[in-house]
């Protein structure tokens, strides 16, 4: 997917545009109240699987399979910060980020990434076609973790009326998912790092 759609870029085949941090669902038509009523199109349903009260972070994963196609599941990254029960966080290392605006209309046939990457859909929509056929849709808020690095991988168009903006952030070649466990940059002192002195306050719980 930069994977889902990626501008075309000097050394790299086109891929989805660029993250950086899941609707790829496919479009649900809401059934009608009765027979005589057309049927209407529901706004599609987030990709990414929110839950903040969850032992790890998920993410939609789009990964090429044995049979040389891209399928999805859902994926835990490893968890490296969070109140238990209330937020969960991931933090990876990254190589690169990208970030850009596509007017609607662009078609890429099936292709692959070159690095395991993060998408993050911020406007617009994308609908991403896979080898058996189906097609689903990623809308604002939805983030995916394209790792189809073999096989046939997937298509790309760029529907709706809306612009496409998209947030890429590539992770490493290897050793993709290895956790970065301090949210500090390296290099900084302690005494540098703001995160080391965030004071956060959450509301009250009632029974």
């Amino acid at each position: 997917m930069t994977a889902f759609y990626n501008p075309p870029e000097a050394k790299e085949a086109p891929q989805m545009r660029a993250f950086w941090p899941l609707s790829f669902v496919a479009v649900i038509l809401s059934s009608s109240a009765s027979s005589h009523e057309p049927c209407k199109q529901s706004a599609p349903l987030p990709v990414s699987p929110i839950s903040p009260d969850a032992e790890a972070f998920k993410v939609l994963h789009l990964f090429g399979g044995e049979d040389g196609e891209s399928h999805l599941e859902i994926k835990e990254l490893p968890r490296t910060g969070g109140t238990p029960g209330r937020s969960v966080q991931t933090r990876l290392y990254a190589t690169d980020v990208e970030i850009g605006d596509t007017l609607p209309g662009d078609f890429i046939d099936f292709h692959g990434v070159s690095t395991p990457r993060l998408l993050i859909v911020l406007a617009g929509q994308l609908e991403v076609g896979l080898g058996d056929g189906s097609k689903h849709v990623l809308s604002k808020g939805d983030i995916v973790l394209a790792n189809d690095v073999t096989g046939r991988g997937h298509t790309s168009r760029l529907i709706g009326s809306e612009p496409l903006r998209i947030m890429t952030v590539r992770l490493p070649a290897k050793n993709s998912f290895v956790p970065k466990l301090g949210s500090c940059p390296d290099g900084m002192s302690a005494e540098q790092c703001v995160s080391n002195r965030l004071k956060i306050t959450t509301p009250p719980t009632h029974p």
